[in-house]
């Protein structure tokens, strides 16, 4: 949770429909799942690029997922020079 903004409107919608959380609770429980599956979550990116406005950054990234498609699109605002993630979007497309 330490990458994560501490505002309250943080949000990650994962590549699966049920996916869908907001608020640091909500992530921090997405993520612990994670963990709590035994599996391993391997992201290899081979398209990236990054936008940054002030304090604010867009990062999109296509690749692949435990070597499935993957796309992303995550939102970072910089509090106390340190980027910090805000919104996570990610996709598997077919």
């Amino acid at each position: 949770m330490a990458l994560w903004a501490a505002d309250d409107d943080i949000t990650l919608w994962g590549s699966e429909l049920h996916e869908r959380d907001a608020g640091r609770d909500q992530i921090r429980a997405h993520a612990q799942a994670i963990v709590d599956s035994g599996k391993d979550l391997r992201f290899d990116w081979d398209d990236t690029s990054v936008h940054v406005e002030g304090e604010v950054a867009w990062v999109r990234a296509a690749g692949a997922a435990n070597g499935s498609p993957y796309r992303l699109t995550v939102v970072l605002v910089r509090r106390s020079g340190e980027w910090r993630l805000h919104t996570f979007s990610g996709s598997e497309p077919r």
